[in-house]
This record gives structure tokens, C-alpha cells and sequence, in this order.
């Protein structure tokens, strides 16, 4: 600790102990904890964690999401990023590629510990929820999306975790057993038609 109290910018633990207040501080206050409480309960300047983590997103997939699914670092928020890059009639596509591709990689294993913890209890289920509704699809959908981005966020947050939890929770065999040409194929038609589609006139 430097004499003020604060981490500096070199210390090997810094980058950890950002880790774990992010951990405690989002499990505590929800998704909307800000980086600047991350930063006063690790001790570091505001700076740092900016410097090591792009966003909230970004933080929160490393601290909660990899810490649940025993791994190094999600590169979630990076792949967030490259869909939110796409042309509007390519977002189907290229967020079921990136969501199988992800989760395929790392073990169907993964992903199944993230959702349990995520559903142990109210309060895990909430953080999890508004990271992959608004830290992650929000920014997109907000870019991208015609109207309702909420909504639409929301029906695609649905439609992937509804998929995941059969393909690798519950290994329902002919899910499970998929190729990710296959998954593309089947799911992201429905998450095209979610994103950019028309809505029906009593949702809009």
C-alpha cells in the first residue's frame, strides 16, 4: 500500500484486488455497482481500474462470470463489442456464433456453474440477469435495433439462455449434440427476427 492507502499503479496485486472488491461489491449493490466503488473498496485511484477493465461489463465478466465458471479471463465484453460492429441484418447470425462458440470452447461445464450460481438465489440471479440484458445486448440493441431495444434485448437474453441451459445443463441429446453451423442455422433466424424484425402491433 502506498502511504495514502491506495494500491499503486505497479503492484502486482493491484489488478486482484480490484478482482475480488468487484466481487464483493456487486454481490452486495447488484449490477449497477459503479467502478468508482470498485475502485475505493480495492484502494486503487478510479484510473486503474479503467486502465485494467473497459467497462462494467467487462469487469463483471471477469469477477463474477470466470470466478462461476472456474476460468480465466471472458473475453464476454470483447465479443460484445464485435457484434456491435456488425450490419443490423447480420446480428442473428453473429450473436449465436459468438454465444456457441464461447461456451462450446470454454466446456458446456462452464457455463452450467455460471447458471447455478446465477440461480442460487434471488440476489445472484439479478446481477447476472442485467449484465447479460443490459451491460452486454443493451449496448448492442441500443446501436442497432429499430425500436423496443429493451424488449428485444430481453427476448434475445431469453432465447440464448433458454438454448444454453438445454445444450449444456441439461445435455438434452439432440441439442447437445449440434454443430455450431447447425445451432446457427436453427436459433438465429429467431434472434434476426427478435432484433431487427417488425414487432407485433400490441407490443409496440
Amino acid at each position: 500500500m502506498s502511504p495514502r492507502g491506495r494500491r499503486p499503479a505497479g503492484s502486482p496485486d493491484a489488478r486482484e484486488a480490484i478482482l475480488a472488491a468487484a466481487r464483493t461489491a456487486f454481490a452486495r449493490d447488484g449490477y449497477r455497482t459503479s467502478l468508482r466503488g470498485v475502485a475505493r473498496g480495492a484502494g486503487v485511484d478510479p484510473a486503474l481500474v479503467h486502465h485494467y477493465f473497459r467497462d462494467r461489463a467487462e469487469l463483471f465478466a471477469e469477477a463474477v462470470v470466470a470466478s462461476a465458471a472456474g476460468t480465466g479471463a471472458v473475453d464476454i465484453s470483447e465479443r460484445a463489442q464485435a457484434i456491435s460492429r456488425l450490419a443490423p441484418e447480420e446480428l442473428g447470425e453473429g450473436i449465436v456464433r459468438s454465444f456457441v462458440g464461447l461456451w462450446d470452447g470454454l466446456g458446456g461445464d462452464r457455463f452450467s456453474a455460471v447458471i447455478r450460481a446465477a440461480m442460487s438465489n434471488d440476489e445472484s440471479l439479478a446481477p447476472f440477469r442485467d449484465f447479460i440484458v443490459t451491460g452486454i445486448l443493451g449496448n448492442i440493441m441500443d446501436k442497432l435495433a429499430p425500436d423496443r431495444p429493451e424488449l428485444r434485448g430481453q427476448l434475445i437474453a431469453g432465447q440464448l439462455i433458454g438454448f444454453g441451459v438445454v445444450r449444456w445443463l441439461a445435455r438434452l441429446d439432440e441439442v447437445a449434440s449440434l454443430d455450431i453451423e447447425e445451432a446457427v442455422a436453427l436459433i438465429a433466424p429467431t434472434i434476426q427476427r427478435y432484433a431487427t424484425g417488425e414487432l407485433p402491433s400490441s407490443a409496440a
